[in-house]
């Protein structure tokens, strides 16, 4: 057991005593959650294609997923600097890079109050990371036109972080007749919680779903899709692990719904964490590691600079 002291054993029991409050074991009941959504939406069962259904469907053309990474020195700010990185890579061998820096050090944020700029830096970093995976995915639909291309994560966090690079690239992909899906290890919407729970404003998604669906379900229903977006979204149980992930696509594209679903679901491992292994393939090339940074920053910047702006004084402790 690690040394703790006394007070803080009791703060977290006390929290694990507030969270119990919060969320009542008898209020998840697994079937009585299954028979309350079953009323706004369905369940499907959903089938994995073997190797060669694959290769027919994709008609000869690649899949192509796409990710990005971004991590920062160590530091207070502004005495940082991030890393951004993005990567398009195409299951016949294609590869788009794209990568990019920011640091605060630059950016003069003149009269502006603490706890607004730290919120537009971090709304900076979110736009350039967005920004560096659409321009990826954009030259692969330009250059490959690929049958499909897999995002890491939900389309409509590139919608709401770049909206006009996410319109250009959506429009692209449809007159190229580009498939776009994304997947979202992590559920991030309410609508089915509000609709079960509206009296409960904290509960989401992800923990009405939680447990409840089998390996190998789709789950579907009108109170998912984000209203004025152009995008469907679903919930598929790619895994034995008890957390569905988010799957959603353009609704121009619905016609192929159906089997961007069965793709997400065919190329996942079923003892895996319910994302497909070629976004897994994707993430681990184009990770931003804590030792890459280390090592770019001592190679390119100065090292007067580097102790002086980015060099945090803890890192000299012994202990």
């Amino acid at each position: 057991m690690l040394p703790v002291s006394e007070e803080l054993k009791r703060k977290l029991e006390d929290t694990n005593r507030d969270l119990r409050k919060a969320y009542p074991r008898d209020v998840f009941q697994r079937d009585q959650i299954r028979r309350r959504l079953e009323e706004i939406g369905s369940f499907q069962k959903v089938d994995k294609w073997e190797g060669e259904r694959i290769k027919e469907w994709l008609q000869g053309r690649s899949l192509v997923g796409v990710d990005g990474s971004v991590n920062s020195t160590p530091g207070s700010h502004p005495h940082t600097l991030s890393v951004f990185q993005a990567l398009a890579k195409g299951t016949t061998g294609e590869e788009r890079w794209a990568a990019d820096l920011y640091t605060p050090l630059l950016d003069s944020g003149d009269g502006e109050a603490e706890g607004g700029r730290l919120a537009r830096e971090a709304k900076h970093r979110g736009t350039l990371l967005a920004s560096l995976e659409l321009k990826v995915a954009s030259e692969a639909v330009r250059s490959w036109r690929p049958r499909v291309i897999m995002m890491d994560g939900s389309l409509l966090h590139f919608l709401i972080d770049d909206s006009q690079g996410w319109t250009r690239f959506a429009e692209a992909a449809e007159q190229a007749g580009v498939l776009l899906v994304g997947v979202s290890e992590e559920i991030g919407t309410k609508g089915l919680a509000r609709c079960l729970f509206p009296d409960q404003p904290t509960y989401s998604d992800r923990d009405v779903l939680f447990g409840v669906m089998r390996p190998g379900e789709v789950y579907r229903s009108p109170e998912m899709d984000p209203a004025g977006t152009g995008l469907w979204k679903a919930v598929l149980c790619s895994s034995r692990g008890p957390q569905p992930v988010g799957v959603d696509g353009l609704v121009s594209q619905s016609g192929d719904r159906d089997a961007l679903i069965r793709l997400v679901h065919s190329l996942t491992p079923v003892q895996g964490r319910g994302i497909p292994l070629w976004l897994d393939i994707v993430d681990k090339e184009v990770r931003v590691t804590d030792p890459l940074v280390e090592a770019m920053v001592e190679q390119f910047i100065d090292p007067d600079l580097r102790h002086r702006l980015l060099v945090p004084k803890r890192n000299d402790r012994h202990l």
